[in-house]
């Protein structure tokens, strides 16, 4: 395996757009290490290398833990000036995480922080922060720390033969209580049965981007909560992507902001949604701009390896696929309900 953080040492791209102010959806979205807010009318930002690689951490009430988290990535990646970021985004915490995170921005340029306001849920600040990034290969993980710089260096190696890597934990192994392990495998179920999705882990932490790939799915993107990752999993499969599942091993942390049974009902009701909207051709169209590829759909810059191709042009021409994920959606919907009910009893 390629040491974590020198992988993608000769990559980068001319820009086509700098951080700044920005509202999406009703909410502010405020880069508070950009140097200079860009409006919808102000002038460009000036052109330079694109980065590698983004490390995206979405945060929510982690000053406590954020720290640790950034010192272990941050003593891992290139020191390289320009190869790397790492984008913690806020979710309108409540607790010091901006202030803690800001205090290391200050002293470690590849490190920007994003505050967004109100809280909107988990999917809502990692689709800030893809659609913010600037790396050539954009990567999310979890703050609490639970996946390791390893773990990442995995993901980020799968993208050398797909656009799109996701890690897959070994479910037999998992630990925490039991009912969140059975709400847990229980929810994976429903997800693969209405949305027809063959992972055995939808809801790791982490998971990784070729940047038009990430364009292409995020900019579809609409769920805001923790159901995120079955939406993004199926927009990929949606749009003909081919997905790398990368064994990985979570460390088990406190702390957890998912509530069993709300919050498994809110997914559902999210997944439901989402099948839906496919169902009705919502999703047929970025719901944000996505920047057109070159002609014969290579990264501009000459320096990165053959394994960097983006998602081909032809590939993008192709049709949706508008066929429905599985019959009955409803049917397996209303088994998790019942399931998620006794263990929250």
């Amino acid at each position: 395996m390629v040491p974590f953080g020198t992988a993608l040492a000769d990559a980068g791209q001319p820009d086509d757009g700098g951080p700044g102010l920005r509202v999406r959806g009703g909410c502010a979205v405020t880069d508070l290490h950009a140097g200079s807010a860009v409006g919808c009318g102000g002038s460009p930002a000036p052109v330079r290398a694109r980065p590698a690689l983004s490390l995206i951490v979405p945060c929510y009430n982690e000053a406590e833990r954020l720290p640790r988290t950034l010192a272990r990535y941050l003593a891992a990646l290139s020191q390289r000036p320009g190869e790397v970021e790492v984008l913690v985004v806020d979710d309108g915490s409540t607790d010091q995480t901006v202030a803690v995170a800001s205090a290391v921005a200050a002293t470690d340029t590849r490190v920007r922080v994003i505050g967004t306001q109100p809280n909107r849920g988990k999917g809502f600040v990692v689709r800030t922060g893809v659609l913010a990034a600037e790396g050539q290969c954009i990567v999310f993980t979890d703050a609490d720390g639970s996946y390791g710089p390893g773990e990442v260096d995995s993901v980020v190696a799968a993208l050398a033969d797909a656009p799109v890597a996701i890690g897959s934990r070994d479910v037999g192994a998992a630990s925490g209580p039991l009912a969140r392990r059975l709400a847990s495998r229980h929810f994976n179920h429903a997800i693969r049965a209405l949305l027809g999705l063959p992972f055995r882990d939808t809801q790791c932490g982490l998971k990784g981007f070729r940047r038009q790939a990430a364009l292409e799915v995020f900019g579809r993107a609409r769920v805001d909560g923790f159901a995120f990752d079955a939406e993004v999993l199926f927009l990929a499969r949606r749009l003909g992507l081919p997905i790398n599942q990368v064994p990985v091993r979570a460390e088990q942390r406190d702390g957890s902001k998912v509530q069993l049974a709300v919050d498994a009902l809110r997914m559902l009701r999210d997944v439901l949604t989402v099948s839906r909207s496919a169902a009705t051709g919502i999703y047929d169209l970025p719901d944000r701009a996505v920047p057109e590829l070159p002609p014969d759909g290579v990264a501009v810059a000459s320096a990165l390896p053959a394994p960097w191709l983006m998602m081909s042009n032809e590939a993008r021409a192709r049709p949706p696929d508008h066929s429905p994920p599985i019959d009955r959606p409803w049917r397996a919907g209303l088994r998790l309900r019942l399931r998620l009910r006794r263990l929250g009893s």
